[in-house]
C-alpha cells in the first residue's frame, strides 16, 4: 500500500484482495473526508475507484462507503470480455453485477480491448474536487488518477496504454513514459521478508515521476540517473535469453532464480523471437507465489498467439486465483503458478 496527494487529492494505491485491504481503504477515505471537512466544511464527499481489481473485498469496501454516505464512482477496464470460462471469471462477473446494481450510473466497467488504459475512462480534472481516490498500484492506476485530478500531458492516454501492455512495449512511449517504465524495471524485487522495501521504492518513483511531468527539473534528472541501471538490466536479460530451453511444443522456459536484476520486457521479446515460440515461462525465486511456495513460474502468451491461446483453460474450472494455492490468474494471456502446479497440472497439459 502506498499513498500521497495528487493535486491535493489523497490517493491510495492498493489491491483489494483481503479483508485487511478493506479496512485500509475505509480508514483512508474516512481520514481524507475528516481532513477535507475541517478545511472547507460539509460538502458532498466523492470517492473514485479506478483501475482497481473487481473482487469481493473491493465490493465490500464500496458497499460500506456507500452506507456511510459517500458517493462512490467506479471506473475500470477489467470486465470479462465474453463468456466466463472459469471460476475466477465467474467471480469477477458476479462482483461486476453487484457493483453496477449498487452504483448504477456511477459504475463504468469495460474491457481492455476497448479501453487499453484506464485514463481513457475519465476526463481531465473530472475528479479534481474528490475526497479521495483508490487506484491500482501500477502505472495505469497512477496515470488514470493523475488525469482524473487534472495532471495531464499530450499523449498520456497513449503512454498509459503502452505502460499497461506487453512488457516489451512499455518503454516505447514518449521520453517521459519510458523513464517511468525503466524506473519500474529497476525497482527492488518483491521480497516477502521485506515487503515494504519495494512499496517504498515504488512510492518514491511515482512521486518523482509526477513532479517531473509537472516540470520539476530535479525530479527529471533523478529519473534519468536510473537509466544506467536499466541498461545493465537489459544486458542481463539478453544473457538469460541464451539459456532458454523448450519444455513443451512451442513453450520456452528460462530459469531466472539466481539471476541479477534483468529487464523482463527485453527477455520476453528475445524469447518470442525464437522459432516456434508461443508461450514463454520464467522460473523465479521472487514474487507473491514464490513468497509462499519458494518458486514461481510466470507464463505469458506470445503476442502473435494471444487470440488463439487462453492460459486459464489449462487450469481446473473451479480453481481459485490465490497465491496461497499457488495460482495467480487475472487475464487469459498471463498465468503464475507454483512448482507443484507447474509440474503436476500445467506441464502435462502443455505436452498433450
Amino acid at each position: 500500500m502506498i499513498s500521497f496527494n495528487l493535486n491535493g487529492v489523497p490517493t491510495l494505491f492498493i489491491k483489494g484482495f483481503t479483508s485487511a485491504d478493506v479496512e485500509l481503504m475505509l480508514n483512508f477515505v474516512r481520514g481524507a473526508a475528516s481532513a477535507k471537512r475541517a478545511r472547507s466544511g460539509p460538502e458532498p464527499d466523492t470517492v473514485l475507484f479506478i483501475d482497481t481489481p473487481i473482487t469481493a473485498p473491493t465490493v465490500e469496501a464500496v458497499h460500506r462507503l456507500k452506507h456511510e454516505g459517500f458517493r462512490v464512482v467506479f471506473r475500470d477496464h477489467h470486465g470479462i470480455d465474453g463468456k466466463p470460462v472459469n471460476d475466477r471469471d465467474q467471480q469477477v462477473e458476479l462482483a461486476t453485477q453487484r457493483l453496477r446494481k449498487l452504483l448504477q450510473e456511477d459504475c463504468l466497467i469495460t474491457v481492455r480491448r476497448l479501453h487499453p488504459a484506464c485514463s481513457t475512462l475519465v476526463e481531465i480534472g473530472e475528479f479534481a474536487g474528490a475526497t479521495a481516490i483508490i487506484a491500482d498500484p501500477d502505472p495505469d492506476g497512477l496515470t488514470a488518477s493523475m488525469k482524473a485530478v487534472g495532471i495531464y500531458y499530450p499523449g498520456l492516454d497513449e503512454d498509459a496504454a503502452l505502460l499497461d501492455g506487453e512488457p516489451a512495449s512499455q518503454v516505447t512511449g514518449t521520453r517521459m513514459s519510458s523513464l517511468l517504465a525503466k524506473g519500474v524495471t529497476i525497482l527492488p524485487s518483491f521480497d516477502s521478508k521485506f515487503p515494504e522495501r519495494r512499496e517504498k521504492a515504488l512510492e518514491d518513483l511515482f512521486k518523482r515521476w509526477v513532479k517531473a511531468v509537472q516540470g520539476d527539473g530535479q525530479a527529471l534528472r533523478s529519473l534519468e540517473e536510473g537509466e544506467g541501471a536499466y541498461d545493465r538490466a537489459v544486458k542481463e536479460a539478453e544473457g538469460l535469453a541464451q539459456n532458454a530451453r523448450e519444455v513443451a511444443p512451442g513453450v520456452v522456459l528460462v530459469d531466472t532464480v539466481d539471476a541479477n536484476l534483468y529487464d523482463v520486457g527485453t527477455l520476453l521479446a528475445a524469447l518470442e523471437r525464437l522459432p516456434g515460440c508461443r508461450i514463454t515461462v520464467l522460473r523465479k525465486g521472487l514474487g507473491p507465489i514464490a513468497a509462499v511456495h519458494g518458486v514461481q513460474y510466470s507464463m505469458a502468451v506470445a503476442k502473435a498467439a494471444q487470440d488463439e491461446i487462453n492460459l486459464q483453460l489449462l487450469l481446473p474450472q473451479d480453481v481459485k486465483s490465490d497465491p496461497k494455492q499457488g495460482i495467480i490468474s487475472n487475464v487469459s494471456f498471463l498465468l503464475h503458478v507454483s512448482e507443484y502446479v507447474w509440474q503436476d497440472v500445467i506441464l502435462p497439459q502443455l505436452n498433450k
